[in-house]
């Protein structure tokens, strides 16, 4: 019982530590970057809506909580942020819980304390989309299918459980069966699973089942990305590095990290259930992702959101096994957890800075001027900066490209906001129109990657 009730107050106060963390400068940025998108879509009307998940890469829940959270909270750039904010600060309870499970306190506190610092779940902490939430909803599928196996007596109803937690994990994210796959491979490989194959392998049946009306529409995206390509190009070998770097927050604690895993597989030797569940959690998907990506490009940091606390786990349980269990052991032990924190930056703002954008181009519209932002996508990201109410309204011109110009402007002066780096999206021929009546040509670089030209008399 004193046991049980310190890693009650324990895990209280780790998420009390990351909701105050998660829930501060939540405005420090402007929306920016996918978020305007996620903003925009869920608060169209469902005519609208449904059309455009035809051709999103995620399923539509995300965008409906948007939508129901928005109508209860101020329409602000921080309101919007604190369902993720929630969701990553909640990880710490099902990752505890199974880093216990797996080990013992000792780990499930430092695996908690690495995720809590780090600045990579901080940013999707900070962002209006789904990976907060496919994060917590990844952990917790885990913790559920390892409680499953101490539980013989209620495995059928514990992994029932898995099963619907699994269908709201596909829901949220395309990659959700990323993570089933990652169970699949789990539960078929390690000895201390595998009596839960067939009972798993019927929830996964009930997941796909309950995933049937989206099973089209997934297909579709699937075979466009596979037909198509998409918009990411094949990686180099340095992204493996560079991702680490992002699950480590520094490069010196990347070298730290990888050596103290390896140490301790050395000295396990692969033995204990803990070790090979982390390395498989957060190895495979990293590799697997990596190469399938010079078939199918999709190697990127967000998409691997759901393997990155599973890197937290190895060191912590890496860290457990190699340094001996008293108070200098615990001491030694903490030195991953205090490298994490005193590379924690969480006030630290973006490098993109959208503000400076809609400020530039006041001033050079004055009283008035015809405004093109190319490419199309980006006019949520300028809305979200300049009006932030505009998001509420209907969009589907600028969006559609279909102000356009196929004549020489009439409005003097013509400012253009270039996210694309090269006017793309404008047709040559209005350009050299546009230059022509137009001659005189100022620019400058008002954002990260983002130019601004006005062109007058």
């Amino acid at each position: 019982m004193p046991a049980e009730r310190t890693d009650r107050l324990l895990l209280a106060a780790l998420l009390l530590l990351n909701l105050a963390l998660k829930c501060s400068w939540l405005g420090v940025n402007v929306l920016f970057n996918d978020e305007p998108f996620t903003v925009y879509w869920s608060q169209q009307p469902w005519s609208a809506l449904w059309p455009m998940l035809a051709a999103e890469n995620n399923p539509p829940l995300y965008f409906l909580l948007i939508k129901v959270w928005s109508w209860i909270t101020p329409f602000e750039a921080a309101w919007l942020r604190v369902p993720a904010a929630v969701f990553s600060a909640l990880v710490v309870w099902p990752l505890y819980l199974l880093a216990q499970r797996l080990s013992r306190r000792r780990t499930a506190i430092l695996a908690a304390l690495l995720f809590t610092f780090n600045n990579y779940h901080y940013g999707y902490a900070h962002e209006v989309r789904a990976y907060a939430l496919f994060t917590v909803l990844t952990v917790t599928s885990l913790w559920l299918l390892v409680r499953a196996k101490d539980l013989p007596a209620n495995v059928l109803r514990a992994l029932f459980g898995l099963s619907a937690l699994n269908t709201v994990l596909v829901y949220t994210h395309f990659f959700g069966w990323l993570v089933i796959g990652l169970e699949f491979l789990l539960v078929f490989t390690l000895p201390e699973l595998r009596h839960l194959r067939r009972k798993f392998t019927v929830g996964v049946g009930i997941t796909l089942l309950c995933f049937t009306p989206y099973l089209r529409l997934f297909f579709h995206r699937i075979g466009q990305s596979v037909g198509k390509g998409t918009w990411l190009e094949p990686p180099v070998a340095e992204e493996l590095y560079n991702m680490l770097w992002r699950w480590s927050n520094q490069p010196v604690l990347v070298i730290l990290f990888v050596a103290l895993i390896v140490a301790a597989a050395w000295k396990d030797k692969l033995r204990s259930l803990a070790s090979r569940f982390a390395l498989l959690w957060s190895v495979v998907p990293l590799f697997g992702m990596f190469l399938i990506s010079f078939v199918v490009p999709m190697f990127l940091d967000r998409y691997l959101v759901f393997a990155a606390p599973g890197f937290a786990l190895a060191v912590a349980i890496s860290a457990d096994t190699l340094l001996p269990k008293h108070r200098i052991g615990h001491l030694m032990a903490s030195v991953p957890v205090l490298g994490m924190l005193f590379t924690f930056t969480p006030w630290k703002p973006s490098v993109r800075q959208p503000a400076h954008l809609a400020e530039q181009v006041r001033d050079w519209c004055g009283e008035g001027c015809e405004l093109i932002v190319v490419p199309a996508w980006y006019w949520l990201n300028y809305l979200a900066v300049e009006d932030l109410d505009q998001l509420r309204k209907d969009q589907n011109a600028k969006l559609n490209g279909a102000d356009r110009k196929t004549a020489p402007p009439s409005v003097d002066p013509v400012v253009v906001v270039d996210a694309s780096g090269d006017l793309t999206d404008l047709d040559r021929s209005w350009r050299w129109e546009m230059s022509s009546t137009l001659p005189v040509v100022d620019s400058t670089q008002a954002d990260h990657k983002v130019w601004v030209y006005r062109f007058s008399r």
